[in-house]
């Protein structure tokens, strides 16, 4: 890297000899000391050493450096992955389980990690019992799936300081480094609060804002043409999704802004997106490309102009006036504010919480639309009978959260496309944050993430007769075949062999505000407007999968028309 030199001019040289002279000129007999750069009055000195960088060494470094780097983690991910195969050997193993070829498993994984062949093979050959596949989007290398009702009791009995929900999803999501370290900890963040408690409670009272906004957002998305007209169903739905939960979560006029909509929609699709990506990413770049690819910072840059003066403002009276003060806008910013910790009150964090929370509430509840549309549109037979339940129910009940959970045929018509479709291949994936004993037995070693292969379960003939079949009245049928459990059925109920809302402590909490505004959209749309598919289409159009994550084709055509 250095270069020695007798003497002469030098920009970067540094002593190394301390009996060296300077040699600026043949009088000057100064002493410099140890590693003294040259002055203005001396230009140089006889025995010192130029640091020289040429691009090509500096370029040879940098390779070594990450080569190093590279081999370094190669190691230790190697070292981790089979020090938790050891641990693991007890448990059955599906697929590959050699670390080498790490490359294509997380490429099939990627293209096929939803497949349905797969699990239902894993259902048949390990029955209500564990096994063990490679992915990469665990910190392990290795995800514990089980099957069966015992499974899912197991998980859901577990405590949170055994098996931990938001690590699990925290790492499969990205969210500690694509969220900017907000919540880093992993813990439960507190808008959960807001969301399961005040969020639900306030559904019904402000029941006629979101029919109001439903029927604006839909008029505006489906047109009112008495002609047939072809829309992008799922960009429409995530438009009528976006500015219904934002009439509750912000109010009138912020949830009709095109600007403010514009952004969340965007970030909607980028972030599950950048998630997705996320996944299979080696865990030390991790922290680096979370800053680069996540979209949560640009959004929270463009919503400041827009959300900071509500946000300062509500602020300011929260602190005049207390947190109860009489004409406090019951919205989701309140909601947020009951929960928040001292230092977590900033204009920042709040938009990030409102961001959090739109992402959740529009992607699932979108997807969830897309499928149960496109079902009624693929199965047309559906129609009339759900018009009468919803025309009959409304006239006794008017347009209300009750008259909602009155519609049973509408429930379960959307359960059961949600049972074929969901919204992912596994579910209740945990974190090990200690040892923890199956009932029969096995062992997860700390460290490792298990989860319930929750499509194979959702087509498993030993829970349900013709699994591959849609049966729109499916859920129906068991609520009238169960005398005294009519509940149980329900969309909204946690079972262990639905899983779309999960299970146990961290089952979602949303899930009531959710199945309830997509029941409430579906009959506003099924009251109002004919649907069909496009001429030659037959069926639910094909899916995209990603990994393990379903997502619905979003450039699938709906035909569309004002009811005749």
């Amino acid at each position: 890297m250095g270069e020695a030199t007798g003497g002469g001019p030098t920009e970067y040289g540094y002593l190394l000899n301390t009996k060296a002279t300077c040699v600026c000129s043949p009088s000057c007999r100064r002493k410099p000391r140890l590693f003294e750069p040259p002055s203005h009055k001396c230009a140089g000195y006889a025995g010192i050493i130029t640091l020289s960088f040429s691009p090509r060494s500096t370029m040879i470094s940098i390779g070594a450096a990450l080569a190093g780097i590279v081999l370094l983690w190669f190691l230790r991910s190697w070292y981790e992955f089979e020090v938790m195969k050891a641990k693991l050997r007890a448990i059955p193993t599906v697929g590959s389980s050699n670390f080498f070829t790490y490359p294509l498993v997380a490429l099939r994984f990627m293209m096929n990690g939803h497949n349905m062949p797969l699990l239902s093979r894993m259902t048949t050959q390990h029955p209500n019992s564990a096994f063990k596949i490679r992915t990469p989007i665990t910190p392990s290398g290795w995800l514990v799936l089980g099957t069966g009702h015992q499974f899912v009791e197991d998980l859901r009995r577990a405590s949170t300081e055994q098996l931990s929900f938001f690590h699990a999803a925290g790492y499969i999501l990205g969210a500690p480094w694509l969220n900017g370290n907000r919540d880093a900890d992993t813990s439960k963040p507190h808008h959960f609060d807001a969301v399961r408690v005040s969020l639900t409670r306030s559904f019904p009272s402000r029941f006629e804002d979101i029919r109001d906004e439903i029927e604006a957002s839909v008029s505006d998305s489906f047109g009112l043409t008495q002609d047939w007209n072809e829309i992008v169903l799922f960009k429409a739905l995530v438009s009528v999704v976006t500015r219904t939960s934002n009439r509750l979560f912000v109010g009138l006029p912020l949830c009709r802004d095109k600007e403010f909509l514009q952004i969340l929609q965007t970030l909607a699709i980028k972030r599950a997106v950048a998630g997705n990506a996320f996944q299979f990413l080696p865990g030390f770049l991790k922290p680096h490309f979370g800053r680069l690819i996540s979209p949560i910072a640009t959004a929270i840059k463009q919503l400041e102009p827009i959300l900071t003066p509500m946000i300062r403002e509500r602020l300011k009276q929260e602190e005049a006036m207390g947190p109860d003060w009489p004409e406090r806008p019951n919205d989701l910013l309140s909601w947020i504010l009951e929960c928040a910790p001292p230092h977590k009150r900033t204009v920042d964090d709040l938009i990030f919480r409102i961001i959090v929370l739109n992402f959740v509430s529009v992607h699932t509840t979108s997807v969830t639309l897309t499928n149960a549309i496109f079902d009624l549109a693929a199965h047309p037979e559906y129609i009339q009978p759900l018009r009468d339940e919803m025309e009959g129910v409304i006239k006794q009940n008017g347009w209300s959260k009750d008259a909602m959970s009155k519609m049973r045929k509408l429930d379960s018509f959307v359960k059961e496309s949600s049972r074929m479709r969901g919204i992912g291949s596994i579910a209740m994936a945990r974190k090990v944050m200690s040892d923890f004993a199956l009932s029969d037995g096995t062992v997860i070693p700390e460290g490792c993430t298990v989860a319930i292969a929750s499509r194979g379960l959702h087509y498993d003939p030993e829970h349900y007769d013709n699994p591959h079949e849609f049966d729109g009245y499916r859920f129906l049928k068991m609520r009238e075949s169960d005398e005294g459990e009519e509940m149980k059925h329900q969309m909204i109920s946690l079972e262990h062999d639905f899983l779309l809302f999960g299970n146990g402590r961290s089952a979602c909490p949303g899930r009531f505000f959710a199945v309830n505004e997509a029941k409430t959209i579906i009959s506003h749309i099924v009251l109002n407007y004919d649907i069909k598919l496009p001429e030659g289409a037959t069926s639910h159009p094909d899916p995209r999968w990603f990994s393990s994550s379903y997502l619905p084709n979003s450039a699938a055509h709906l035909v569309v028309r004002k009811r005749q």
